[in-house]
């Protein structure tokens, strides 16, 4: 895939930016000018394809001003080997979350998942995409936290990621979920004050890059039309295609839906803690429940948590399929030992089917968004079934006096 289609178109933007602000030009201010000469040819050439924007906030340029005295060869071998490192880690993590029977399975598919981001496949790990660097660190932090209850490199991870992408704050919702602790509350509500601040303050030292960076980042969505595939993302691209505006509508959508997912995830929560069940059941659906939170979830945040939504789709099959067989055939050993074979037919067919519509029909994102909400329902419904399976006590059977037996002998 490599050898035979583009490579690294982010990455080649960061280094293009990375060149411009080593030669002291504003890269905000030529993305711009790009911009608008891209929208003012596209009556002419319509399939022309889009410029790369750099819509990363003006606090990174210090970081791409140092990468720009080093030689091309050294920073693109360092690059590469950062972003394998993160997406590794980012399997390695998915991998933690799984028990020891999924393991046995879950090992062969690894290479295979970096290439179906969402459990839909696309080649955007080929980008270069820095959201593969940033994902790696913070997943690798989330294990420690939810193995071990150490999630200080967590905070730390998700406050530097959020320099480059603001909506990373969204995942301090995560330790959240997952401990029943105060402190997690406060952690995470400090944490986000602090993104808040870093970016508060650029506005005060960059003031006029900052202006530019929104500006940009505005024109990414009005003639770009990088969106993104969360509910409210979707809702804008369709609105844009009908020509209507979409600010104030795509607001109150993801508003609505944020606060939804959030009184849905806190619930799920405190049932789990009721109930005691093993973290391993809860962390997946946890983790891609705070990742919708996300208010323009992208492909690179669908490759973070594909095994986790792999992991979900499986385990509520399994559920279902095994509560059928014992439906049908109760205890019997003939028709149970076939089971695992016909479940493994159908969770392979789950899988090829939206891969096939989207190879042969619509576009990847409604497709994908599709696959994204099914798996969130299919976590909440087998959540519950397990909440519902622990809650549940047998009756007691009744208890005879051996001296009342002896009498009644």
């Amino acid at each position: 895939m490599a050898s035979l289609g583009p490579v690294g178109w982010d990455a080649q933007g960061y280094w293009k930016t990375s060149q411009a602000v080593h030669n002291h030009f504003d890269p905000y201010a030529l993305d711009l000018v790009a911009l608008r000469a891209f929208h003012d040819r596209l009556a002419v050439n319509p399939a022309e394809p889009p410029p790369f924007v750099y819509v990363y906030s003006p606090l990174t340029l210090s970081l791409l001003r140092v990468l720009a005295m080093f030689p091309l060869w050294l920073i693109t071998w360092f690059y590469w080997t950062a972003v394998a490192t993160g997406a590794m880690l980012e399997l390695w993590a998915g991998f933690q979350m799984a028990n020891l029977r999924e393991r046995r399975w879950l090992v062969l598919m690894l290479p295979a998942m970096v290439f179906f981001p969402g459990l839909v496949t696309d080649d955007v790990i080929l980008s270069g995409n820095i959201a593969y660097v940033l994902y790696g660190a913070i997943l690798a932090a989330a294990t420690a936290g939810w193995k071990r209850g150490n999630w200080s490199w967590y905070y730390v991870a998700v406050l530097i990621a959020s320099v480059f992408k603001a909506p990373f704050l969204a995942l301090l919702a995560f330790p959240v979920l997952i401990e029943n602790d105060r402190r997690q509350w406060v952690a995470s509500l400090m944490t986000g004050f602090g993104g808040v601040l870093l970016f508060a303050a650029q506005m005060r030292f960059w003031p006029a890059m900052f202006r530019e960076q929104l500006l940009s980042l505005r024109l990414v969505f009005d003639r770009l039309h990088d969106f993104g595939y969360g509910p409210a993302s979707i809702l804008g691209r369709a609105l844009w295609q009908r020509g209507v505006p979409s600010v104030r509508a795509t607001t109150i959508l993801y508003l609505v839906s944020a606060c939804w997912m959030a009184t849905v995830l806190l619930y799920l929560a405190s049932r789990v803690r009721q109930c005691n069940l093993p973290r391993d059941t809860w962390v997946p659906i946890a983790l891609v429940g705070t990742v919708l939170l996300n208010p323009r979830i992208q492909k690179y945040d669908l490759a973070a948590i594909t095994i986790p939504m792999l992991l979900i789709g499986w385990r509520a099959l399994r559920s279902g399929w095994m509560r059928t067989v014992e439906a049908q055939y109760g205890n019997s050993s003939t028709p149970q030992s076939g089971a695992p074979v016909k479940m493994i037919l159908v969770a392979a067919a789950c899988l090829l089917i939206p891969n096939v519509i989207t190879v042969a029909g619509p576009s990847w994102f409604p497709i994908e968004l599709v696959v994204l909400l099914a798996i969130f329902a299919l976590g909440i419904w087998s959540l519950d079934h397990a909440v519902a399976k622990i809650s549940w006590t047998p009756p007691l059977l009744p208890v005879i006096d051996s001296t009342a037996v002896a009498a009644l002998e």
